[in-house]
Formats: C-alpha cells, structure tokens, sequence
C-alpha cells in the first residue's frame, strides 16, 4: 500500500517511529515550516490530529490527553516563537511526569542568526523543562543521516515513556521547499524496543526496610498527584488496616477507603500546638507528584519524622519536608507489592487518634456548612454533589482545588489538576484535552482569573456536548484575601487580587455553549439538573459568589475546627 506524504527524507520515518511507540494523538498548531509534518499526519491514519491555533493552548490540550491515556502524545509547531508558547505546559508535563513529545520545526542552521523571518535559535530551549532534547540531522542522500535520526528518534520517545515519566524535545530543522508530495511505501522504520526488567528488592534491603517499620509505631503513608492505581489502591488499603498506620490522601491522588483520610487540611488545622506532637509520625513513606496542602508540609517540616521513605522513579532526590533518608526507586505498587506480606502490625493507637480527629472535623465540616451564607465554600459543597458519578473531575488551580480538598472524594470520579506547576495559566484548555479523548462527562470547576486568562482553550472545533466548566466567578483572584502578606497590604485589589467585573455569557455565545447562570443556593440547586443534563453542546455554569464575604466564610470555617 502507497500513500502519498511529505517528500522530505525522513518525514515517514520519524512519523513511523512515534507510532511504533504509542503515539495516537498529535496536536497540530498551523504554520508553513512545519508544513511536511502537518501534511505527512494529518494523511495517516494512525495517529489522530486535532489542530489547536493557539500553541500555548495546544500544549495544554496535549497535556490533557496525556493525563487521561498514560500514552506519548505529539506536539507539532512551526519555527519561531511558537515553540516558546509550549513552555508552560511542557513545564508543567515535566512535574506531572506525562509524556509530552514535542516536535518543532526549524530554519536550517546556517539562516539562525540572519535576521531570517521566524529564526529564533530553537536548539535546547526547553531544556529545563524535559528529560531530554535532540536536534535531529537535515536527511541528505549517501551519508548516515537517516540512520542517525532512527536511532535519535527511538532514543528520544523511549526516554519520554520509561521510568520517570516526562516530555522530550525533538527539533526537526527543513529546507525549503516544504510543500513537496511523493508516494511513499508501506514498510515500517525500525523501531528499537527498551526492554526493563522487573524489579525487586534485594533481602538485604528488605531486613533493613522491615527493621525500620517494626521500630515505628506511628507510620503515615502519605500520597501526592497520581492518576488512578487499582493495584496501588489494594496494597494500601491492607497497610490501612493496621493500628500504626494512617493513609493521608489528596483529592488529586485517586485513591479511594473508608480508612483512607482525604480531607488532610481539616484535621491538621484542628491540632492545637501542645497536640501536634502526638500526631508525629515516626516513620513517613511518601510517593507521587507533588502535594496541594501547605499546611501538611508545614507539619511535617515542623514535626520531622524518624526516618523518611520516598517511593518513586525519579532521577533527583525529592526532600519536600527535609527529613529524606531513603529514595526508593521503585514505582509504588511495585514497591507495595514486594514488601507488603513482611510489614507486621505493631500495637499503637496512631491510626485510631488520627481517624477520632477526622471523624470530629466531619461533624464540624457539616455544622458549619448547615448554616454557611451563599459564598464558595457553599457553592462548592452544592456543585460537588451534584457531579453524576463516573464523570471526569478537572480543577483549576489556586483556590478551586483548595476548596476541593475539603470535601470528601468519590471512589466513582477521577481527579485531574495541574499541580505539577500550579500554574492557573492552562486549566481549560487541558479540561478540553481531557474531554476530546474520553467517553465520560469531563467537569472543569474553574475561578474567573483561571478562566478569563485561558479563554483561547474554548477557541477549537473539539468542544462536545460532554464538557461541563462551572466558572466560580468571585470578582478577582479571592485567593490573595486568605494569605497573610497579600491580604493586609493596600495593593491587593489592584496589584493582587486583580479585582474585575467581567462575565462568561458573550464569551459563551461567542464560543457556541450553552450558558447558565446562579447568583444565590436557591437559584443553583435549580439549574443544576438542567447543567448537567446531556445536551446538544457545550456549557458554561456561572455562579456569582461574594468578593469581599468569601475570605471571611474561609476563616470562621477554619476557626470552627478548632474548637
């Protein structure tokens, strides 16, 4: 079988080996120099291609597909200052650990430098944000170039795919002209396999392992940003039923028991300081990315544990709460895995005094919010409720995914946000990546400033009738009134919060989504059914909270805890 693509030497055969490892989906952002890529995927039939205009929205689309298929996904660009647009969610990729392929074109060299149109120098760019970064050879005839690119090319995507998950960059430099067409043949290019072998711990760090989890009757097992691990889950939910064992959760973990406790700033903020002693563990295993409780690292950092275990493939030691003794390179199901039947209960009251606290913050949780004024907090509890089970969860990021961790997860949701940055630059546009790749409802609860920045991530022809963005609009970046500095300067409003007065219903019409709008409790339980009822399109939900009443909701919910 002959298709006619590219015929630039080396264009099928990069594309062959992206589809040799994985790769079923390549966002394309238009332009003329990458002209051979575009026209060589957008005819296979391999690899499906959205085309997103907006390359800093691109990246984070990509970013969203890569969060719900655990596959490389390609990114595609002209030459220029479209590259830099993909720094933020490749950054964001390389701390969420996904993998993210990027692949730009480029002038050749010797025009870098001559004030040549869309010539910036391309080569290493992103090298803080990825594993790894190739500039792959102009494909002459006669010389080793194709060899040498085959082998780039599989080194390039197997480093993306293996341990420490993350982005690479591939720069692919073209000589005019860009537009020619050939046919080309079937046959595959060579596609070099990296082959792991399972892991498992030696005995000897097996005995020294056990020895320091018998000697701990106090053990938290604590849990970062992780997509969802049934095999994970299981091997924690047994460790959960031993008596010196608590397993501190985040929405964003994905992991679901009765034993397990999700809601960790609600029961660290109830400590008084004389109580927090007796809340200190003596042994800490961490794993996953990073956290979203500040107040859980501040604990830890005041409140140091014996011994710290970091499970997880990571190429740096990761000492988050300066207390690290051992790096566990293993993923954490394997390591669970292996270990599991040697850790042995100890007699301790650890788990049963953290569950007593967590159990008396629930109550607290629920009588304050029986009486709680129309404000986010009241806003959240309603719309979080209201989600149809099995749905995909995105949250932005600064205060919507704080207000989330203060309700109790649902083993029949999954979690997504991006907290490898916590960057609020690109949270619609992943939601929409997210929602383009999957079967399910995809929920975006967003802040305005989120919103409002990334409204490009709404400017696509990929918006279906299964992506639901419930847009809290707050009248500026609320979250600024909840910390101290921000909050008592005369700059806030201004130079802080950012304080603004837009709504999302001309942008909605503008975009082609349904719109509903909710300015008070009443007003929302009655548009909620019809929100997420599947419709023809697309929709918006904005709800209209107090500025100036949601910081002091916050804090008196705070307060309540601790009595």
């Amino acid at each position: 079988m002959t298709q006619k693509t590219s015929d630039i030497k080396g264009v099928k055969e990069l594309i062959d080996i992206c589809v040799g490892k994985g790769m079923e989906y390549v966002v394309i952002s238009p332009g003329s120099r990458n002209a051979p890529l575009s026209i060589s995927l957008a005819r296979d039939n391999r690899i499906q291609t959205p085309v997103i205009v907006d390359e800093r929205s691109a990246g984070y689309f990509a970013l969203g597909i890569a969060q719900q298929t655990g596959k490389p996904v390609g990114l595609v660009c002209t030459s220029g200052t479209a590259l830099l647009n993909y720094a933020p969610a490749v950054a964001e990729a390389f701390y969420q650990r996904l993998p993210i392929v990027v692949l730009s074109a480029d002038r050749p060299q010797e025009w870098i430098g001559q004030d040549d149109s869309q010539a910036i120098n391309q080569v290493n760019v992103l090298q803080n944000f990825v594993k790894a970064s190739y500039h792959l050879p102009i494909v002459n005839e006669g010389t080793d170039d194709l060899w040498s690119l085959n082998r780039m090319m599989n080194e390039a995507l197997s480093k993306s795919i293996s341990g420490r998950l993350g982005p690479v960059h591939i720069n692919i430099p073209f000589r005019e002209p860009l537009y020619g067409e050939k046919n080309q043949e079937g046959q595959s290019e060579r596609i070099v396999n990296k082959i792991v072998a399972k892991e498992v711990l030696s005995e000897e760090i097996k005995e020294t392992l056990v020895q320091e989890w018998r000697s701990s009757n106090k053990v938290m097992i604590l849990a970062g940003l992780l997509p969802k691990n049934e095999k994970l889950n299981a091997c924690l939910s047994q460790l959960a039923k031993l008596k010196q064992v608590v397993v501190l959760t985040e929405s964003i973990s994905n992991l679901h028991d009765q034993a397990f406790l999700p809601c960790i700033d609600r029961v660290i903020t109830s400590f008084s300081e004389e109580e927090s002693q007796n809340f200190q563990p003596d042994l800490l295993i961490n794993f996953g990315g990073p956290l979203v409780s500040k107040k859980i690292k501040s604990f830890l950092r005041d409140h140091a544990p014996k011994k710290h275990w970091f499970v997880g493939k990571e190429d740096r030691l990761i000492d988050t709460f300066r207390a690290l003794s051992s790096h566990i390179d293993f993923e954490p199901e394997c390591f669970f895995e292996d270990i599991l039947s040697l850790l042995i209960e100890n007699e301790s009251s650890y788990a049963d005094d953290w569950r007593q606290r967590d159990l008396a913050c629930d109550t607290a949780h629920e009588d304050y919010l029986k009486n709680t004024r129309w404000s986010d907090l009241k806003a959240f509890e309603a719309v979080l409720a209201a989600v149809p089970d099995g749905a995909n969860l995105q949250l932005s990021n600064s205060s919507v995914v704080r207000y989330a961790q203060l309700f109790k997860t649902s083993p029949k949701l999954l979690y997504n946000s991006n907290r490898g940055t916590s960057g609020i630059d690109g949270c619609t546009s992943t939601a929409v990546g997210a929602c383009h790749v999957n079967d399910k409802l995809t929920t975006l609860i967003t802040g305005d400033i989120s919103f409002f920045y990334d409204t490009n991530g709404l400017w696509n022809k990929y918006l279906n009738n299964r992506l639901k963005i419930v847009l809290i609009n707050n009248g500026g970046g609320g979250i600024f009134r909840f910390i101290p500095g921000p909050s008592d300067a005369p700059e806030l409003e201004e130079y802080f919060e950012t304080v603004q007065d837009y709504r999302a219903d001309k942008l909605a019409e503008t975009y082609g989504l349904d719109y509903f709008y909710a300015d008070s409790l009443n007003a929302l339980e009655s548009v909620l059914p019809n929100f997420f009822e599947l419709g023809e399109k697309a929709c918006i939900l904005e709800l209209k909270t107090p500025r100036e009443m949601n910081d002091v909701v916050l804090k008196d919910y705070f307060k309540n805890l601790r009595k």
